[in-house]
């Protein structure tokens, strides 16, 4: 997966993909909301002319880049798809929902669901994609089906939970308090 963020540019030749790009990192910033044409023609350095010569109007837009975020998994990177040893993969999967941008973005996505169908679908494609690479993770590292069902729903609703509601109590980071969350449904059973 391409990294999320859209360099600033003076060029004439960007791509379609560069004004998603440019919309998820203004996404995380400021949520739906702050997704506006002129915003990201000042980000990229582009006249208004380029956005509409990849899309028709806004809405066309948006629905590409809900169509992007459920294509990407809510943005698995691709050595979460590559990564053969079950406990890294699942770990590099906790670490997405420690990292603030990953959460930032994930909340935007979840709050534009609330009110947008393409929104809602989108991110229905993306918890499945990526609530079926931790179970599968579960299995491969020795879970019967029953049980890696179960471990893989607590463990992804515990990283929908931290990017929505953060830190709570004393424990520290997002980062350790997901390690905990590890510690007690995957090591803590062995």
């Amino acid at each position: 997966m391409a990294q999320v963020t859209a360099a600033k540019t003076s060029s004439p030749r960007l791509g379609a993909d560069d004004w998603v790009l440019a919309a998820l990192d203004v996404m995380a910033e400021d949520g739906i909301g702050g997704v506006k044409i002129q915003r990201l023609c000042d980000r990229l350095g582009v006249t208004k002319g380029s956005f509409y010569w990849h899309f028709a109007d806004l809405d066309a837009f948006l629905t590409e880049v809900a169509r992007r975020w459920a294509g990407d998994g809510g943005h698995l990177p691709d050595e979460l798809d590559d990564e053969p040893d079950p406990d890294r993969k699942l770990l590099l999967a906790m670490r997405l929902f420690a990292d603030p941008r990953n959460r930032n973005l994930a909340r935007a996505m979840r709050e534009w669901a609330q009110t947008d169908d393409r929104a809602r679908d989108a991110i229905r494609k993306a918890d499945e994609a990526v609530f079926e690479e931790v179970r599968a993770a579960l299995r491969r590292r020795g879970f019967d089906e029953d049980e890696a069902e179960v471990r893989a729903k607590i463990l992804y609703y515990s990283g929908v939970g931290f990017a929505h509601v953060g830190n709570l109590g004393r424990r520290g980071s997002a980062e350790r308090q997901l390690a905990a969350t590890w510690e007690l449904l995957v090591e803590g059973s062995r």
